[in-house]
Order: C-alpha cells, then structure tokens, then sequence
C-alpha cells in the first residue's frame, strides 16, 4: 500500500497564447469560471484529495499570480512558488521541482482545466500495479492522440487520432518520483518526452479513462465559453444554460444590453447599445456595441504600436478604450473595433502578401472623390500598415434581404436598387480611372485570372469538397474556359470583384460597399452577378430579371448587360466563391464558411439551368445537391 499522495505540482506558468488577448491583462490561470479564478479551483480538488503541499510553477504573469495567493491564501495548503525567468516546458518545470518531491508518487496538474474526476481508479492502479505514471484519459473530447490498449499506454503520438483505442490526456498525472531519471539535466523540457524515453526504456505508463468524467481545456475562448455553459447554476426559473451570463459581482450591465452565452470580468460595463452573444468582456472594459468574441481595455495590452499609433491619432486614452477583434476575414488583414462610449472606428492592420492590402486608402480616397459611397477614411500609416475606417456598424444587406425573403418581390427591389446605384456610380469611373489618377491598381480580369479562378476552384473546392474524378474536372475546367473566353469579350469597366451581401454596409439608409481591395478592371457583369446570386442571400429567381433589368435602363445600349453574359458571369463568380469556402473552411477560424456550400452550389445549378450549357459541370453540381 502507497500513502494518499500529499504532494502536488501546479502548473501555472503557461503564455496563453491562444487566449489572447485576455491573456495578457489576466494570466489564463486567473480567469474566473462562475466568479471563481481557474487556479483557486485546482487548489479546492487537490486539497480535497488530502494534498498538503503543492508547489505552482510560475512564467506569464508571475506577479498577478502572487498577489492573488496573497490576497487570497488556499485553506490548509502551504504553497511554494516556483519561477522559471525562462519557461521550461511541463518536463523542465518537474525538474524544477525535484527538491520539493519526496520517494512517494504525487499529483501533477495544469492550472487551466476545469474538470470533476473520481480519482480513485488512479490511486488503486498506482497500488496494485505501480507504473511509473498513471495518466487521466478521455475519450469524450480533444485530440485524441494517445493510443493506449488494456490500460497502457504505448504511443503519445498516434498516426490515427480518433481512431478507436485513441484518447486524449487530460493534464492529471499521478506520478513516481521516478519520473525525475528520464528528464535532460537542464533546459526546455516536455514531460510527452520524458514517457516516450521511459516507454522505450521498458516502463510502464497506465491510462486511465473513468466513466461520468468531466474534463474542459480552457486553452480557447470558445472551450472556456463552452465550460461557463457546462457548469452553469441549474436554478428554478434561470435562463436555459446554454444561454447563460456569468457575470462579476461589480459588472455593470444596463438595461438594453443584450447578453446571452456571455462571461462579464469585473468592473466591466455594457451599455444600452452593448450585444455580447458567445462573448467574453475583459476586466474593466466598457462596451456599449457588438462584441463578436472579445472586448479588452487598451491599456489592459502590451505597448502594441498600431493600437498606439490609433490611440494617439484619435487623441482616445487607452484606459477607456474598448478593444474588439472583430472576426477573421483570410485576406491578410485583420479588422478591430476600437470604441469609446458611443463613438468607434474600425482599425485594419494589413500584410503585403497581398499587395492590394496597400492600396485600400488610395481606393477608398478614388471612390469617394467620385460619389460612390463608401467608409470615410479618418487616418492611413503606410508606414505602421494600419487604416482607420468610419466603423459603420454591424447591419450588413444580407441582413436586411434576408428579412425580406418572405415578403413581395417589390420590397426586394426597394432594398436593392440603392445598391444598384451605388454600383453603377462605381462602373462610371470606367476601365482606367487609375492611370488617370496615379493610383495604383490590381490586374485586370485577363486569361491568366481566369485560369486562376478556375485553378483556385479545382483546386480548393472540387478535390476537397467532391467525388469527381480527374477526367470529369478536366471538362469542367473546359467548360469554364468558354465562359471566360465570353466574359472577355464583353465591356470592361472598374468592378468591385467582391460584391456579396456582407460586403455592403449601411450609413443609416445609405447602402456603402466594404472591402474592395482586390477592384479591377473587369467585366461589370461579374460584380453584378456577385451581388444578385449571392449564396449569403438567395434571392428569388423573379427578382434577378427585374433588377438587371433596373441596372440596365440606366446604361446606353453598348455597355447594357445581356442575360446570356449575366449567367456566364454568375458561373465564374460561383465557382470562385466555392474555392473560397473551401480554402477558408479548411482552416479552424474561418470554418464557418462551410456553411455557404450548399447555397453557392444552389445558386450555380439555377444560372447552368438558365445558360442550358456546361454538361460537365451541371451533371457535377446536380450531384453534389442530391
């Protein structure tokens, strides 16, 4: 028999990283779960286990930590710190440690979990069989990357993540001293490493997969989102759980604020106009606009110079600044709202891998001067790469067609047909207002864009996303090459090249077009079928004549818009938005896109109907929607 382990380990020196930029005001193992900091929850478990000692390794924030333990000392646990001015690594930190360890097996855990575990099928393998480790395993979450069978483990590193016998490890070791002879003498170490040089050594490591377990990884915003609705307070007459607010003692939420999966941190306020759904409002930040994940105070960040250079500019104080990521976009850029009280701006912070990503200010300056409406530019650094852009709001067309759909083609046209202005206020500048200007400008639409769009879309969409074979994609690609060589052939003018629905935004009734970094020139039929066969939108068939049928009337004869080049036009659109949703699906923060395949594929099926052309093509989509 093995005595109940008094001893454990914290670790609590992580970066958090991926819980940027919360991370940064408040170390991850601080953050409250129903008002209650991660780490005081941890210390509650092992205590209860009969742990006496605990030593908490410490990196990130070491400070904040500290303070915290001072203020708030765990009950009948004396702590010993652990500073490592160079983070370790899970291995490193338990070498770390060695002095603290005695000759009997002691529990190691993270401090950024939240779990419920009966923990005595660890201590009865520790017992009975001794190994150098027993691990807590899950089957229900995670990865899935450690392969374990008749409860050893025997790969950290499985090639089928997923696969049956897999699970995922937990961050709860209970360990032999032991461990200790497998770690390098010095330096950055992970304790993966150390089993792995054990199990090759002839060790045994047990896992350990308990039925009625809980287990989170507060590594995400969403993971912590998700376990505030796990573990949300079941009370007579609440709100359902999933749709939960855990708000601080001393946060502020004023009548007209809209909340629902939200986590408020102390001292933070939300105004009338504040919507926080599946939203986190960092300690001390007032808010009174839509959050779409996060709000942090600016002052609450590192010395980040573009939030710097902004700050200064708008002559805001970073201590009431409002700091809000708004969601990702893949082109390079990443957009943030900076607000303060009623008043905001929209910060884009660009790469050059696209180099039309320089030019948006100078676009945006074109437009305007001609009388297309668009974001009031109010500052461009070249030099820092930042633009800040009049912040319109949130209410994009798509919101405001999809709350048509079920009312008379004539609201549809009423909506649109402002839009319809502003793009022909756009197409009057012609093919080359550029050079006229000395503006700098993308490519046109020539034969080599074309081979990549259709390229982009082989690639991207059809042998990700379907079951055709190489030969029938190579008579898709033909077929497209007939609606290239005919979109060719048509006018060309200066187009958005990306007209969707959440492309247009609203100054009050005024409908102004966003996002036209990759303008061109190019055939107006593709803007024009960009926006009226919209996969976010979906118009109804009838609309689609009468609002070409608008655009139209206010062109002279040559530069008007057949329906035959309309439909061609719409097939080229389609197809490169399909390869987009394909590419930004594959990635975890733009999954969402995903979504908008059975639309798009939808909206390509109604213009190869209406050309009665591309067999290929046709057949391949009919197949995809049955």
């Amino acid at each position: 028999m093995i005595p109940v382990p008094k001893k454990a380990v914290i670790l609590a020196a992580g970066l958090g990283t991926r819980m940027r930029p919360l991370s940064f005001d408040t170390p991850k193992p601080l953050m409250p779960l129903w008002n209650e900091p991660l780490l005081d929850l941890v210390l509650a478990h092992v205590r209860d286990w009969g742990v006496r000692d605990i030593l908490i390794n410490l990196h990130h924030a070491p400070q904040a930590i500290l303070e915290h333990l001072r203020r708030r000392p765990p009950a009948g646990l004396r702590v010993n710190l652990s500073f490592e001015p160079e983070i370790l690594g899970t291995g490193g930190a338990l070498r770390r440690a060695a002095w603290f360890l005695d000759q009997h097996p002691f529990w190691m855990v993270n401090a950024d979990i939240v779990f419920n575990v009966d923990i005595r099928p660890l201590l009865r393998c520790m017992r009975r069989a001794q190994p150098l480790a027993t691990l807590w395993l899950t089957d229900r979450a995670g990865p899935r990357t450690v392969a374990m069978q008749r409860g050893w483990i025997h790969n950290f590193r499985s090639r089928t993540p997923g696969a049956p016998d897999t699970f995922t490890f937990t961050g709860l070791h209970l360990l032999s001293p032991r461990i200790l002879q497998f770690l390098p003498p010095a330096g950055y170490a992970s304790i993966v490493d150390a089993y792995e040089k054990a199990l090759a050594a002839g060790r045994r490591i047990a896992g350990i997969c308990p039925s009625g377990a809980y287990w989170s990884d507060l590594g995400t915003p969403a993971a912590y989102l998700e376990a505030h609705a796990a573990s949300a307070p079941r009370r007579p007459g609440a709100c359902p759980p999933q749709l939960f607010t855990a708000a601080a003692s001393d946060a502020q939420i004023v009548p007209g604020a809209d909340t629902a999966r939200a986590v408020i941190w102390s001292g933070a306020r939300l105004g009338p106009n504040a919507v926080a759904h599946d939203a986190i409002i960092g300690r001390g930040c007032a808010v009174n606009h839509h959050v779409p994940s996060l709000a942090v105070r600016a002052d609450c960040l590192p010395r980040d110079p573009a939030i710097q250079t902004a700050l200064s500019q708008l002559g805001w104080p970073a201590a009431d600044t409002a700091v809000i990521p708004l969601e990702p976009r893949g082109s390079a850029r990443v957009f943030t709202r900076l607000a303060r009280g009623h008043r905001s701006v929209i910060m884009i912070q660009y790469r050059l891998e696209r180099a039309e990503n320089g030019w948006y200010a100078r676009h945006a300056r074109l437009l305007e001067s001609a009388g297309v409406d668009v974001p009031r530019l109010i500052y461009d650094c070249p030099r820092r790469k930042i633009i800040l852009l009049e912040d319109l709001g949130r209410e994009t067309l798509e919101d405001r067609a999809n709350q048509l759909r079920a009312r008379r083609p004539a609201d549809i046209r009423r909506l649109y047909q402002p839009v319809l202005d502003n793009l022909l206020r756009l197409h009057a500048l012609g093919a080359r207002p550029a050079s006229r200007r000395h503006v700098r400008m993308a490519g046109g639409f020539t034969p080599r864009l074309y081979k990549w769009e259709r390229g982009f879309f082989a690639r991207q969409f059809l042998r990700r996303h379907s079951a055709c074979g190489e030969s029938v994609i190579r008579g898709i690609l033909a077929e497209l090459r007939q609606s290239a060589a005919i979109l060719r052939a048509s006018p060309y003018t200066l187009v958005h090249r990306d007209l969707q629905s959440t492309n247009v935004l609203y100054r009050g009734r005024t409908p102004c077009f966003i996002d036209f970094q990759g303008m061109r020139p190019g055939p107006a039929a593709y803007d024009l079928a960009s926006l009226l066969c919209d996969p976010y939108v979906e118009l109804p068939a009838a609309c689609l004549p009468e609002l070409l049928a608008y655009y139209n009337r206010h062109l002279p004869a040559r530069r008007r818009i057949g329906e035959k080049i309309f439909w061609h036009a719409a097939v080229e659109r389609l197809a490169q938005a399909l390869g987009a949703y394909g590419r930004l699906g594959a990635e975890p923060a733009t999954r969402r896109f995903l979504r908008f395949i059975p639309p798009a594929l939808r909206r390509m099926d109604a213009a190869l109907q209406q050309l009665q052309a591309h067999p290929v093509l046709a057949d391949a989509v009919r197949q995809m929607l049955a």
